[in-house]
Parts: structure tokens; sequence; C-alpha cells
């Protein structure tokens, strides 16, 4: 075996298993546990630490964490891509592992805090600001100000590149390598995937009771810090399993990373170097929102026409797809036109692009009734359903998503924390989400086998609909608890918990079937690029949602919530639209999973 990887049940010894499975299993579990704690510890700290500390405003702070979100989520299709032809998945995860300890370590340097000063304010003394520039004393400002630490902020979006770079390596690759420990027809497959997944949630609700905890109550270094040596100890960890990956994971073909393409440098140190170059644009992305916003934008009406167009040509091959071409290419400049223009990316009549708005989507829908008069097939009718339910995760994404952003900021500004004398911190309670996965995922896998066996389950999109109406109702028990507030005008957390628990159930009826959906309605040839435009949409989420969060932006006025009253009476601005977005959303795909499923030709 030139690959080094097992290709027969044979090739898979289970001499060395450890509890009923390979060694390695235990190997990409510790590794993903300790990134997942590092990942989400320093997540729900993000635009608690940039609003608080660096006292950044609300847009400003969802703007970098929707950047950097979106940028996380859309780089595993390049590191994985790199993983399968060059690296090797080992390789491609302990070059991930370090770039995310350097990343998570950069972040606990906090620089100086930042300090605000009112319009009207009086300088008694000379001030220098961080930028070098002194006020002298005796000016009054005519406008706020806010001192903030260039260089330290610099360090900041650096250490926020490198955890970009890190994840795209490390995420794609380490699930990969479980699949990898099993051969296809192993039966202990299914159940390995199930403890590599509570290893991910288990990660993730640890951050919240240690690293989250530590920096909003020790000071934030402490909490970027305990993420940082999480990822240590994962790295550690994987470095010292290598050898229980049975070389599973090393390269198909190892001659092309030997072979030398620039001077002394071969593929592989040429990837590597690649990379590190590479940091300089994701550090100036994570500081450009609407760059990555229009990126994305512009990459899923690509990939989602293009599968379209693909579908057909695929169904009527030899014959002439000129008017297929033409309707493409045509809804692909106006929606690249459309998304650069909202977003002030390129000149033009804002009036005439919101216009476009309609244009494009219009074209996209006369695009996809061409294709059913003219090359109606199963796999034209099943990419067109694919396309539909992953526009629809958007929506979903986009809402569950409000966590990390304006969710955390309720909980900070808003929400009455204190429970039997202890204070819960505004970040930790995004450590529910964690809890309710580990609580009731066992229980919803029961659940639709119970109602299988009845031929009751649901369908996939009747699925996707009720986890969008989910996601809305969780946004509706906030807006019904915002109208309970307690003597000093607080909200009690109950409210909170609640929504969390629905977002909790909502996400069990979509993400556990999206994927495998994606696999089972994809044309063959191209399940890889279907694969890539739903982690894209997934990307988008990120982004959009944290557009979404503006909503509810507050001016803190130095980090200080003025009226209490009126910040509830904003954010249940916010929670009210998400609950008609979620519900309405929710309540169209119910009605259309009937022509849906008839389009998906027999899959469930």
């Amino acid at each position: 075996m030139t690959d080094a990887v097992a290709t027969t049940a044979e090739d898979y010894s289970h001499d060395e298993d450890l509890w009923g499975h390979p060694k390695g299993l235990y190997v990409c579990f510790a590794t993903e546990l300790w990134e997942r704690f590092s990942f989400y510890g320093m997540k729900f700290l993000l635009v608690l630490y940039l609003t608080k500390y660096h006292l950044f405003t609300d847009e400003m702070g969802f703007a970098v964490l929707g950047a950097y979100a979106g940028l996380v989520y859309a780089l595993p299709l390049i590191g994985g891509m790199l993983a399968d032809r060059y690296l090797g998945m080992r390789k491609a995860v302990v070059f991930g592992g370090i770039l995310l300890c350097l990343g998570h370590l950069l972040m606990a340097v906090e620089g100086a805090e930042a300090t605000f000063f009112a319009a009207g304010h009086v300088f008694e003394s000379d001030f220098t600001l961080h930028s070098g520039e002194v006020i002298a004393a005796g000016t009054v400002l005519t406008e706020k100000l806010t001192n903030r630490d260039v260089g330290a902020l610099n360090v900041f979006y650096m250490a926020l590149a490198l955890i970009v770079m890190g994840v795209g390596y490390l995420k794609p690759n380490i699930s990969t390598i479980v699949g990898k420990l099993y051969a296809k027809d192993d039966p202990r497959r299914d159940s390995g995937f199930t403890i590599f997944y509570m290893g991910i949630n288990t990660g993730s609700f640890l951050a919240f009771l240690i690293a989250v905890w530590l920096g909003e109550t020790y000071g934030w270094s402490y909490g970027f810090g305990a993420a940082g040596i999480g990822m240590v100890f994962g790295l550690i960890s994987f470095m010292l399993g290598q050898k229980h990956l049975k070389g599973h994971a090393e390269p198909a073909e190892p001659e092309k990373l030997a072979k030398k393409v620039l001077g002394p440098l071969n593929v592989e140190w040429t990837i590597y170097l690649l990379t590190i170059v590479a940091l300089s644009a994701a550090w100036w992305l994570v500081q450009h929102e609407h760059i990555v916003l229009a990126s994305q934008n512009i990459g899923l009406i690509i990939a989602i026409v293009g599968l379209i167009l693909y579908s057909m040509i695929h169904t009527r091959q030899g014959q002439n797809n000129r008017v297929a071409y033409a309707f493409a290419g045509v809804a692909i400049l106006v929606g690249i036109y459309t998304v650069l223009v909202n977003l002030h990316i390129v000149p033009g009549n804002e009036d005439i692009a919101e216009y476009f708005v309609y244009v494009a989507v219009a074209l996209i829908i006369g695009f996809i009734v061409y294709g059913f008069m003219t090359h109606n097939s199963a796999e034209f009718g099943r990419t067109v359903a694919l396309m539909i339910l992953i526009v629809s995760t958007v929506v979903f994404w986009a809402l569950f998503e409000q966590a990390g952003g304006s969710m955390t900021l309720y909980a900070d500004r808003v929400v009455d924390r204190e429970a039997f004398g202890i204070t819960i911190t505004a970040g930790q309670f995004g450590g529910a989400n964690a809890l309710f996965i580990v609580l009731l995922a066992i229980p919803f896998a029961m659940l639709w086998t119970w109602l299988a066996k009845k031929n009751l389950e649901p369908s996939t999109p009747v699925k996707f609909g009720l986890g969008i109406i989910q996601a809305g109702l969780g946004f509706g028990l906030l807006a019904l608890g915002s109208q309970f507030p307690d003597d000093a005008g607080k909200i009690a957390m109950i409210w909170l918990i609640l929504a969390y628990l629905v977002h909790t159930t909502g996400e069990l009826c979509l993400s556990p079937v999206g994927l495998s959906a994606v696999t089972k309605l994809s044309i063959g040839r191209v399940v890889g690029v279907s694969m890539g435009t739903w982690f894209l949409a997934t990307a988008l989420s990120e982004t959009v949602a944290m557009r979404i969060g503006r909503i509810a932006a507050i001016d803190t006025s130095g980090g200080d919530v003025g009226d209490l009253a009126s910040a509830v009476a904003t954010y249940n601005e916010l929670w009210m639209f998400l609950l008609y977005l979620g519900v309405g959303v929710g309540v169209l795909m119910l009605l259309i999973s009937p022509v849906l499923r008839r389009w998906m030709h027999g899959i469930h």
C-alpha cells in the first residue's frame, strides 16, 4: 500500500483496540476536545473583550467577530483540499495546531486598556495618545474620544489571523482521520463518531467553565491564556499519539511533497511558507468585514449557480446548453454587481442596487424554471432541492450564532446573573448549548429511530423547517422575558437559558441531517464542491449574524450602559425581528417541503 492507508477490513487490526475502538480515536478525541476548548474559550470572550477593554462600539466589535468567524468557517475548505492533495491529514493537523497555539497565546497580550473621554472633557495636563499625538493641557474636546492601544490591537489581529489559518488546517482533517480509522463496513464506525462528537462538546463545555470564567473574573489574559494552554495540550496529545493512527493520515503521494518548486524548497515547505505569507492577508481581512462578506456572497452565488448549471449539463451531455450558460452568466454577473454596490465596494446608485437584488433573485429563479422545463431529471431536481436547503441554513445559523454576539452582550448588560449566591459570567451562558447537546443528542437520535419504525419520521426539508422555527421561537422567549424586568430593571436568566434550550433542539433537528443530505442529494462527481458550498453558506451565516446583531447596537459611552430600560427595549427590537424571521422562513420551508421531497426523488 503506497499510500500507507488500509483499504480492506483485514488491514484494520483490532489487537490494539481500547474499549472496543482504535486507540487513534482517543488521540483525535483529545486533540479535538482541547481545540474546541481553546476555540470557544476565545470566541465567547471576544466581543466582551473588545467592547469592555478596548472600548469598541458594538458595531465595531460585531464587525471583527463577523469577519473572524466567517473566515474560520470558510478556510477549512482550503485546508482540506491541501491535505487531500499534498500534505496528508497528519501533517495538516500538526501544522494547524502549531498555528493555533501561537494565535491563542498571542491573544493573551492585552496591551493598555482603552480610555474614554466624553465631549466637553478638559485636559488638565498634557496627554499623550497611543498614536503618539500629544493633547495639550487646557484642551476642551469638541467630540468624544477613545484612546486605544493600536500596537496591542495589531498583535490581536495577528492572533486572529493565526487562529483562522490554524483552524483551516486542523478542523477538516481531524474529523477525516476518525473516518479513516475504520473500514467502510465496520459496524463501530457510527459509535466512533459519536464518541468523537462527545469530545467536541465536552471541550466546548469545559471552555465556558474554565477559560471564559477566568477571562471575565480575573482578567482577559487569563482567559485567553487558558485557551492557549488548552491548545498546547491538544497539540501534545496529537504528537504523542501519532503512532496510533497506523499510517491512515499520511500523504497519499509522498513523492509530491518532496518535489522541488522554489529553489531548495520542496512542495511541503512551500505550502508552509505561503501560509505564513498569507497571514498578512488574513490580518487585513479580519479588519475589513465588508470584504469578507462580499467574498462569501459572491462565492455562494457562483457555487449555487455553477452546481445547478453542472446538473443541467450532466443530464444532457452533448446537447446545446447555450441558453443555460447565458442564464447562468447573467445571473452571476448581476449578483456580483449587486453585492459589490450594496456593500459600497464599487460606486453605484444604491436605489438601483436594491432593485437589482430582486433582479438577481428573479434571474436565479428563472434559471431554475428553465432547467425544469428543458433539463428535468432526478439529478437536477435533487441539486435544486439541495441548494434551497443550503440557503435556508444561512437563516438558521445567522439566528443561532447570535450566541457569541448579541446574546452574550445581552447577558452582560441586562440579565440578572446571580443565582444561589453565585455570579454566572456573561460568556458562560453559551455553555448551555454544549450541555444541552450532551443531554439531548442521544434522545433525539432515538426519537428519529422510533418515528422511522412507525413511518412517521419527518423528511429532511421538514426537519430543516422545524429547526429554523425553533431558532426563531428561542428569541420569542427572550422577547417574552423582557416584559418582566425586576425592580432593578434586570431580566431573569431563566429566559436566556430557555432560549438556548430551544435553539439546541432546533440545532438537533437541522445540523445532524445537513451533511448527510449533501452526500445523498449531490451528483457524485461534485459532492466535494457541494460540501464546500454547505460550509461556505455556514461561513456566510456567521458574518450575517453579526450584521443582524447591529440592530441592537447600543452606545455604551465608554463601556457603560446608561439607561437599562432603553437597552432592554433595543434588544427586544432585535429579538422580535429574529422571531419573525425564524418562524417565517421555517413555515415557508414546511409549506414547500412537499415540493422539495418530490424534487428529491425518493431521498428521505
